[in-house]
């Protein structure tokens, strides 16, 4: 009896994740922007401004707790949508820290920052929350774009990749260099 349902169970989350997949995970042209292009812009900015090389000098301002706070915040939605099999909400909830960090980008403009050298540690800080961001997001994104995923903390340079790695914010690693030529993760279809 108990083995009959957890196998119906899985094949409900089976079902579900793959009737998710398909309706919510963005578009193309949203996973190109929200994902694919957030990822690329802020490793090229790491590489640009600190040589690819990952640090975090921690001057932060009070902007950056927004991030932090959904950061920390997002395993625990995706595990609650998922505690209760609602696949669609939990993909939501990951795009939903991905678009925070790009609503981030244009709060910090970290190209600005690149051109005052007395603000580098503020930079290093801004590239820092972001790249740390995204990790987590690729963490959570693994269930559901594992080839995409792995990418993603490959051009991070990271070992940090499991659920422990979720509990805390800053587990990426500093000193490690991020990939020198980020892969453009999903090509933009112009119609």
């Amino acid at each position: 009896m108990i083995i009959e349902r957890d196998k119906m169970k899985q094949e409900v989350l089976h079902d579900n994740l793959l009737k998710a997949i398909r309706e919510k995970i963005p578009h193309e042209e949203n996973l190109a922007n929200v994902l694919g292009n957030l990822v690329n812009r802020t490793i090229s900015m790491q590489n640009k401004y600190f040589g690819g090389v990952i640090s975090n000098p921690l001057e932060k301002e009070a902007i950056d707790e927004e991030l932090i706070s959904l950061a920390m915040d997002t395993p625990k939605r995706v595990e609650k949508a998922m505690d209760t099999l609602h696949v669609g909400e939990a993909i939501d909830e990951i795009f939903a820290l991905l678009k925070r960090c790009n609503k981030y980008i244009d709060e910090t403009t970290p190209w600005v920052l690149g051109k005052d050298e007395s603000k580098k540690d503020r930079l290093a800080t801004v590239l820092y929350n972001l790249m740390e961001s995204i990790r987590i997001a690729a963490v959570l994104l693994s269930s559901y774009m594992p080839e995409t995923s792995e990418k993603i903390l490959d051009e991070l340079s990271t070992s940090q990749r499991d659920a422990e790695s979720l509990k805390e914010f800053g587990m990426l690693e500093c000193g490690r260099t991020v990939d020198s030529k980020p892969e453009i993760l999903f090509a933009r279809i112009d119609m």
